[in-house]
């Protein structure tokens, strides 16, 4: 089949036809609203059959036509007077609000966001990247300057205004400690900085006084769903800075009220307007400053606005890839009246849409192939491929269909029975599906498969050059035929996974009759061994779900196939319930290689040898000497009597014959099994060759003789990602693990039981390859590759409802508006909001980023400006039978007292620098001489080391929790325990095994998991507090010891859980399962309600990514649970933002008072033994 329509990959080229039927022409705001979510399902799917049916031709003449001044991607707008900044190509610009061509104000290679112009005009504060981190406050001239760097936050950062009193009012991380947010007030001129009483605060606006601010409490942070309603829910809030009153709600709660714009009307009454969902889409309302009198100013229709700034009665607001105006005067007196599209240019070299070079395709890499022959490999990096082999042998690059460069994406190639050529999975006809390339980087690539209604996977074609064996996401397995006429029935589907694992380790037998692969046949995590006879069409299981099995590998002569199994349950540690923190029996190393005979009456290369099969081994040698004469008398024989021309065509069936494979005889195979004596293992991979088995072990390639009594396997080469074996197995292909910023190793070596001593001629040499990318198309492609995995991924596959081809038709035309990566990420996210699901996160990709700063470093303590340097208010600190957790300035030894100012940092004057960070850049890690100046007044020098960015912030949640367990311990006098999960990951359930069993014998324990950002682990923390003591152990005790309860390391006090609105993920999981299976009440709010668990496994072409939802969670009767709505609590306790910032914690409390209460009318007793036996009377 030869390439004719780009498809999906190109949908945009026609993007005129499809905005118009879809009536995204302009994102018109006309009354009607054409762009709507009202727009005929036939219109959108008109829109996208005329998209996928565009020619390359036509592509490839959009492309190359020469850029005229054109609309950009306009994000993010800030406001004043006439004049409006907004966000573009990652820069800030600056136009009239009537539009026009707008001026670029920022040209750093790192991003510059969230603009905030002061009232008078004078300056503009925003988050950017230039000093290395990851987004800072900045301050400069409005009309442009060197900006001022104003805070030192380094992440979680977003400017949201300026105050008549020249403070910029921003977001950051919270100097207590606990997860999320805080609002903070920095002052220009000085860089004093304050943060306002108020927690759980997203963003926030003051009232022209400054006495009274409005915030937005919680919302979603990096989800993307459209008419969110769980536990996170984005609420209005008020607060009266003149007083000591709490922070109150504004307006009724129920829809998602963000981003507060005070102003005042054409009366001079103080108004409020804010951006609601509570029609269903994000339009813009207003309230009076007591929250009464609510408007509605716009009426879109699913076209969320995304931001919002306010001036006076205007206001300016981004709605698709545009900005609108809007008069709200006008709008309260009409109020069918729509903001008004602001049409800009760019006076921009577009720079970032230009081809350019990426450096490092080995960045990117994510497929090394060996070919059957040995000579090369075929690399996939960044969608692109190149087969490559050692020494001067030249780099072909393997081309795309005509007038598709750089149009599509390609993942897992591999080569042709032949070498010559390469297949792989590539999107070029708007699907997945398998192409062929010319190995050698001439000819046109074609298409192999069609029809894909999922993505397919992975492939595998056959040792024979007929067949490739591949499967897609929806767990088929399906045949091609590269010799079948027709191409409709080429391709079958021959087994199915319903497991939703999927099919994996696809192996070929040599003569192409058999192919092997795992797949689950029911949902026990263990894969069972398959094969699929090619002969009589049907898949057989070879091994039962009683052990999981892996890694399938045929041995050349087509008599035995190996293969992984976990079939070895030696205990490695724990063998018996008694010891500290016993958390179950371990089995370290319990995968064994196992054969099974493909033919009855072989005998295992590696029996020892004895006496009958010394016997039957020399008879068969007998035999087959035997039956090489009566073969070589036959030809003999034949090649007299027959002419020339006959003698050939004779000969070469003679030698296909003696090439043949044995057949595989079905009956009786899985019982046809034998062990291979190797010591069981942690083993990752298998593969065979005529004379050994190499096995893939944590990253060392080991080797095994095939031969009698070998036991022991020798190293091959260490820190191996993978490897791989040639067709004939002479050569050994295996790519190192990548060290440090390097490209990894790629060998390619003579088979053996070791490398070579001299790796240089064995060695690839692809370090210098550098890849052309076109962005235009690469977004394109990406756009159209993350429409198709949310479509192959979500658990739901109607996407909720919500027509998904017609999503892709309604944005696609915002891609054309893309000039930078972060926009893509701002259509994607708008996109995947449609289907309104949590861990619906996009990842940034491959964005512009400066470099070669050094890096942040930190003390640990927070710190305050003063005369002589930089006072120590407060040193972080955690757990003090820790010392190796210790921050800086709490390590062993130094006994700093707060109060203390830093006076010098290596010598130079701390007062030189804006933020005591700039004296440690790039120290963390290194020792550092501080001068201190003690507030006895005593000066002395001591020596620190500096922690980096991830360390810091973890010092300040250790800090928070360990105030927690300590208050606890105090306010019950020791008798109720405290633990925090801040997640669910391996290092958490350390942490779970360290706090929880120290508190074991507690009367009461207070399980914390608000702000827990979730993980994997609910099960096993579930588990452990489900253990029960049905007896009790008394020993031998003089003394009275008490008795220890069976089950071992069983808590059986009260327990109750701590959550709130930021629990998130498996944290809802375990607070579920807590209250579903009665260990206790839950207290707190209404949890995220993240309940469909995500595949990180669809990773887009640039390291990007649009995170899926794939695992919903139901009960016993079918209903799902969790998602969009969260975990309701058994007691409610809110705690509310100004007590929240003042350190109180009213959830904390009312657990102490409850487990108090329980205590004492459920006391924990300690049994005490009765009378001793007395079997025997006398």
């Amino acid at each position: 089949m030869r390439f004719t329509f780009p498809g999906l990959a190109r949908l945009s080229i026609v993007a005129a036809a499809a905005a118009s039927a879809c009536g995204l022409t302009a994102l018109a705001p006309a009354a009607a609203a054409p762009a709507d979510a009202s727009t005929s399902t036939t219109a959108v799917r008109a829109a996208a059959t005329a998209a996928t049916a565009a020619t390359s031709a036509s592509a490839a003449a959009a492309d190359s036509a020469i850029p005229t001044p054109a609309e950009g991607f306009y994000r993010q707008p800030t406001l004043q007077g006439d004049r409006v900044v907004f966000v573009a190509e990652g820069d800030l610009w600056s136009a009239s609000l009537q539009g026009g061509t707008a001026q670029r104000l920022t040209t750093h290679l790192g991003s510059e966001t969230h603009p905030a112009l002061s009232p008078d005009g004078r300056w503009l504060a925003f988050v950017g990247q230039y000093d290395g981190g990851v987004g800072d406050v900045y301050v400069m001239a409005a009309n442009g300057g060197v900006p001022k760097r104003l805070s030192w936050d380094t992440g979680a950062v977003r400017v949201w205004g300026i105050t008549r009193r020249n403070e910029v009012l921003y977001t950051g991380a919270t100097e207590r400690g606990e997860a999320g947010t805080q609002l903070y007030l920095v002052n220009i001129d000085t860089g004093q900085r304050r943060a306002l009483p108020v927690g759980q605060a997203a963003d926030g606006a003051l009232s022209d006084d400054g006495q009274r601010l409005y915030f937005t409490r919680n919302g979603l942070r990096n989800d993307n769903a459209r008419q969110y309603r769980g536990g996170a829910i984005a609420r209005l809030w008020v607060m009266d800075l003149d007083s000591q009153a709490e922070a109150r709600p504004l307006v009724a709660e129920g829809s998602n009220d963000r981003r507060p714009m005070p102003y005042r009307d054409a009366q001079g009454q103080a108004r409020v307007a804010f951006l609601s969902d509570r029609d269903g889409t994000y339009n813009l309302w207003s309230v009076a400053a007591d929250g009464s009198d609510l408007r509605q100013h716009t009426h879109h229709q699913g076209w969320d606005i995304r931001h919002a700034s306010i001036s006076g009665q205007q206001v300016v607001y981004a709605l698709g890839a545009d900005l609108f105006r809007l008069d709200l005067n006008a709008s309260a007196v009409s109020p069918a009246q729509q903001g008004q599209k602001i049409a800009f240019t760019l006076g921009s070299d577009y720079d970032q849409v230009r081809r350019r070079w990426v450096g490092k395709p080995q960045d990117f890499l994510t497929d090394v192939a060996l070919s059957p022959d040995g000579e090369r490999v075929v690399l996939t990096s960044r969608g692109h491929l190149a087969t490559q082999g050692v020494g001067p042998l030249r780099r072909a690059e393997l081309g795309v269909p005509k007038g598709l460069d750089n149009a599509g994406r390609c993942r897992d190639a591999t080569f042709s029975a032949d070498s010559r050529a390469v297949f792989s999975m590539c999107d070029f006809s708007g699907e997945v599906e398998i192409w062929r390339l010319a190995a050698n980087g001439t000819g046109e690539a074609r298409q192999i498969t069609t029809g894909a209604t999922a993505m397919r996977q992975h492939l595998l074609p056959s040792p024979d050059g007929r067949w490739i064996a591949h499967d897609d996401k929806e767990g088929r397995l399906f045949l091609t035929d590269l010799q079948a006429r027709d191409e409709a029935a080429a391709t079958r589907e021959i087994d199915r996974d319903i497991t939703g694992d999927g099919i994996q380790q696809m192996r070929w037998s040599a003569d192409g009759k058999a192919l092997a692969y795992v797949r689950n046949t029911s949902n026990v995590y263990r894969t069972q061994l398959m094969l699929y006879s090619v002969t009589d069409q049907h898949a057989h299981q070879l091994t039962s779900d009683r052990y999981a099995s892996a890694a399938p590998s045929f041995s050349p002569d087509g008599q035995w196939l190996y293969f992984l199994s976990r079939r070895s349950f030696v205990v490695s540690a724990n063998g018996a319930p008694w010891g500290d923190r016993n958390m179950g029996p371990q089995f370290d190393r319990g995968w064994k290689v196992y054969a099974l005979a493909l033919q009855p009456g072989l005998r295992f290369p590696f029996a020892a040898p004895d006496e009958l099969q010394s016997a039957s081994a020399k008879a068969q040698d007998e035999e087959r000497s035997n039956e090489k004469d009566n073969k070589k008398d036959k030809a003999d024989d034949k090649a007299s009597r027959e002419k020339n021309d006959k003698v050939t065509s004779a000969s070469a069936k003679a030698d296909g014959a003696a090439k043949a494979k044995p057949a595989i005889e079905l009956n009786g195979l899985a019982e046809r099994l034998y062990e291979v004596p190797l010591a069981a293992g942690n083993y990752d991979d298998l593969r065979v060759d005529a004379k050994r088995l190499y096995l893939l072990e944590r990253k060392v390639l080991k080797q095994l003789p095939i031969a009698a009594q070998e036991t022991k396997a020798e190293t091959v080469a260490e820190q191996v990602q993978t490897f791989e074996l040639s067709a004939d197995g002479k050569k050994l292909m295996i790519r190192k693990v990548a060290a440090g910023a390097t490209a990894p190793d790629i060998l390619i070596v003579d088979a053996g039981p070791k490398l070579p001593g001299e790796l240089d001629k064995a060695r690839v040499n692809w370090s210098d390859w550098q890849i052309a990318v076109d962005p235009k198309a690469e977004w394109r492609q990406m756009f159209a590759d993350g429409w198709r995995m949310q479509r192959d991924y979500v658990y739901d596959k109607d996407m909720h409802g919500v027509d998904w081809l017609a999503m892709r038709a309604k944005y696609a035309p915002l891609v054309e508006r893309v000039t930078e990566r972060g926009e893509l990420n701002e259509v994607m996210a708008q996109m995947l909001g449609e289907i309104s699901l949590l861990h619906s996160a996009v990842r940034p990709g491959d964005v512009r980023q400066s470099g070669g700063e050094p890096g942040w470093a930190g003390l640990g303590a927070l710190l305050e400006r003063d005369s002589k340097g930089w006072k120590i208010s407060r040193i972080y600190s955690g757990d003090p039978e820790l010392p190796s957790e210790a921050g800086p300035l709490a390590a062993p030894g130094l006994n700093i007292p707060l109060g203390s100012v830093i006076t010098a940092i290596n010598g130079k004057d701390a007062t030189q620098w804006p933020d005591p960070t700039e004296g440690l850049r790039g120290q963390a890690g290194k020792q550092v001489l501080l001068q201190l100046q003690e507030p006895g007044g005593q000066s002395r020098p001591v020596v620190v080391t500096p922690v980096d960015l991830r360390r810091e912030s973890r010092l300040r949640v250790d800090d928070w929790r360990y105030g927690k367990a300590k208050a606890v311990d105090q306010a019950s006098g020791g008798h109720i325990g405290y633990v925090h999960l801040r997640a669910m990951g391996a290092e958490d359930i350390a942490d779970f095994a360290r706090e929880f069993y120290a508190q074991s014998e507690r009367d009461g324990l207070i399980i914390d998991v608000r702000h827990n950002n979730g993980g994997n682990i609910d099960s096993f923390i579930l588990e452990k507090l489900s253990r029960r003591a049905w007896a009790f152990w008394q020993p031998r005790s003089p003394a009275g010891s008490k008795p220890y309860p069976n089950m071992q390391q069983t808590f059986r006090g009260h327990v109750v859980v701590l959550a709130n609105e930021e629990t998130y993920s498996d944290g809802e999981t375990f607070t579920e399962g807590f209250k579903r299976l009665g260990l206790g009440p839950v207290i707190g709010v209404t949890t995220s309600g993240a309940g469909v668990w995500l595949s990180d496994g669809n990773w887009l072409v640039d390291k990007g990514m649009m995170r899926a939802a794939q695992d919903g969670q139901i009960l016993a009767d079918g209903s799902f649970i969790v998602e969009g709505k969260g975990v309701t609590p058994d007691i409610r306790v809110d705690n509310p933002p100004r007590a929240t910032a003042n350190g109180q914690d009213a959830q904390l409390d009312i657990a102490l008072a409850w487990l108090r209460k329980r205590i004492q009318e459920a006391p924990v007793l300690t049994p005490k033994p009765g009378p001793y036996p007395r079997p025997i009377t006398q």
